[in-house]
């Protein structure tokens, strides 16, 4: 693993970019769409000033000829995502959290290149910064494209029809078990010890705002899920896939996988992008079955809080 040196004085302070800044701040986060498509959906729907107080901001770096190197977007005071044109310019802005953060960051997620020197530094400026767990993960994407190849070469990709469809305030509960579940294998943490009401708001929100997909049996039970954690005209990003486990390794998360794509290319997402755990190597023949490729390694820190 790398080591960045955090500046020991910070010289200059990161921009907080204003309305003024939205397409010099888009301009850079398209200069690579799919490590930035969750940036580009949030500033394409939410602007880049929040109108109340701690609900997100954008702020970075620019090098001394005047060029932005570094983006971070924080919501909530908790997630922060990041794109950095060297680790520089990570471990600048880490080490300015760290020291300036009134809040300690919940979790850090974007590529690892950036992550791991954001860290290291926030950690070296704040005392109370540890991390619960780090995650090494890898991003993939997926075009109309690649999905018709990946189609042509699988004539029989699983149980058919996969009847996956946008879930409904009915499948609420069976979705709240399986996001819990889902969350438990994948951050090794307990959202029902934590806080289960915030969590299931979470869970009716994906709903109500129809993100969330399902394919349930005739007697409602379950069968796969995934949601839809940003969207916009660059494309958008699946989160939180899930398979019933006693269905796993027979299929059916390849064949809805299948369709839930090409549902969402059909609605004219020209991108799909999505992270699975390095470690998940079913997930990740599943996502290669459907025609995803590798893109780029990523990294999330869940901060002990």
């Amino acid at each position: 693993m790398a080591t960045w040196q955090s500046p020991n004085q910070l010289d200059d302070q990161p921009i907080l970019f204003r309305a003024r800044d939205y397409h010099e701040l888009t301009g850079f986060l398209r200069q690579d769409i799919p490590l930035n498509l969750f940036q580009l959906c949030w500033l394409e729907k939410n602007g880049v000033e929040a109108n109340q107080p701690n609900a997100f901001h954008f702020r970075g770096r620019r090098d001394g000829a005047g060029e932005l190197q570094a983006a971070a977007l924080v919501i909530t005071n908790r997630l922060l995502l990041l794109d950095a044109r060297g680790g520089e310019h990570a471990a600048f802005l880490g080490a300015w959290y760290g020291r300036n953060g009134a809040h300690l960051l919940h979790h850090i997620v974007s590529a690892k290149s950036s992550v791991e020197p954001f860290w290291q530094a926030y950690r070296t400026g704040n005392a109370l910064a540890g991390a619960r767990l780090i995650q090494d993960q890898e991003l993939y994407y997926l075009t109309p494209d690649l999905l018709e190849e990946a189609l042509a070469v699988e004539s029989q990709p699983g149980p058919s029809p996969s009847a996956i469809r946008t879930a409904l305030s009915q499948d609420l509960d069976g979705l709240f078990l399986a996001s819990v579940r889902m969350h438990r294998e994948e951050t090794l943490e307990d959202p029902l010890e934590r806080d289960p009401e915030l969590f299931r708001r979470h869970v009716q929100h994906r709903v109500d705002s129809g993100r969330s997909f399902v394919w349930t049996d005739s007697h409602r039970r379950l069968l796969f899920k995934a949601d839809i954690s940003a969207q916009g005209n660059d494309g958008l990003q699946i989160s939180g896939v899930f398979t019933a486990p006693m269905l796993r390794g027979q299929g059916y998360a390849s064949r809805a996988m299948f369709d839930l794509c090409q549902i969402l290319f059909d609605q004219g997402a020209p991108l799909i992008t999505l992270y699975v755990n390095h470690t998940n190597t079913a997930a990740k023949r599943v996502y290669t079955r459907v025609g995803f490729r590798y893109y780029a390694d990523y990294q999330t820190v869940f901060v002990a809080v």
